[in-house]
């Protein structure tokens, strides 16, 4: 028994005609009448009727075996269209937005992904907070990677939100300033500081909700990268507040030039990193796998 004498029995009981179901099939009539004769021998049992008046008509025998041979066709057709769609997932473009300071994780996410999707093209776009929710929402995006926090007045209707980190505001200083021995600070020891600080929604937020509680701070300048932000900590020019789990990876903060001091007395420390997704768009094979592979990454922070 083989595949060709199931497609052959089903196509002539479809039609009640082996030389239909042979054109159809574009093979010779002689061709599938041996080959049915072939299984149903095989088998030890009639599948067709064959006469001149009605063509070809399944028996009572047969009906039973057709009805099988046409579940192992519809299940062939599964597999084939599994197959087509998982070869279909290694090719075409990614888009992803996300906010500043994850680049360390997606760049480590692109190399492993790269090595298995080669042919995959991956846009990465750096956004606010608001603009990766929108692009989501939108669909201009697959999926977003954001900060967030329920303290946060963020419009987040038709999103859905999954962390993948939990972690704290800190504040980071350089090892020369006289903050750097201190395990914990409070906002009362840091209002004679200079602030530098992360243009985002996040760290607005945060940073106007201390002032508002405390006192403003000196502002030495905003920066829409990290890198600026970590040259003048470095420099030991001012302080910054920001999540743990956006600065323990970055050299500096690893080989010890700018400490963590866990900020304690000030209610709105805890935020969440994760992903955005639209609630009305279903993630096809190509961006859950790369999530899948983001995941694996992150664990190992």
């Amino acid at each position: 028994m083989n595949f060709e004498q199931l497609q052959y029995i089903v196509e002539v009981a479809k039609h009640n005609s082996i030389s239909i179901a042979a054109q159809n099939l574009h093979v010779t009539q002689s061709g599938v009448s041996q080959s049915i004769s072939s299984l149903e021998k095989e088998l030890g049992l009639k599948i067709l009727h064959r006469s001149r008046g009605q063509g070809a008509v399944p028996t009572e025998e047969g009906r039973i075996i057709l009805k099988q041979a046409y579940e192992v066709l519809k299940r062939f057709e599964e597999i084939r269209d599994t197959a087509h769609s998982i070869n279909f997932s290694k090719i075409g473009t990614l888009k992803v937005a996300s906010i500043p300071g994850f680049t360390n994780v997606l760049i480590k996410t692109l190399g492993a992904f790269k090595l298995d999707y080669p042919q995959v093209n991956i846009e990465i776009n750096e956004k606010s907070v608001t603009a990766v929710i929108e692009d989501v929402r939108q669909h201009k995006t697959d999926f977003g990677l954001i900060a967030y926090s329920p303290d946060w007045n963020i419009n987040m209707e038709g999103i859905v939100f999954e962390s993948l980190l939990e972690g704290k505001q800190k504040v980071y200083v350089c090892k020369h300033s006289p903050l750097a021995f201190k395990k914990t600070i409070t906002p009362q020891e840091i209002l004679d500081q200079t602030l530098v600080t992360y243009y985002g929604e996040f760290m607005q937020h945060f940073v106007h909700d201390f002032f508002t509680k405390y006192a403003p701070l000196k502002i030495l300048f905003t920066a829409n990268n990290i890198d600026g932000i970590l040259q003048a900590i470095n420099e030991n020019l001012a302080i910054t507040m920001a999540p743990d789990f956006i600065m323990k990876n970055y050299p500096s903060v690893l080989n010890g030039d700018i400490i963590p001091i866990e900020l304690i007395n000030h209610g709105a420390v805890n935020i969440s990193f994760g992903l955005v997704i639209s609630e009305d768009k279903h993630l096809s094979n190509l961006p859950n796998k790369y999530i899948q592979y983001m995941k694996s990454e992150i664990m190992k922070f």
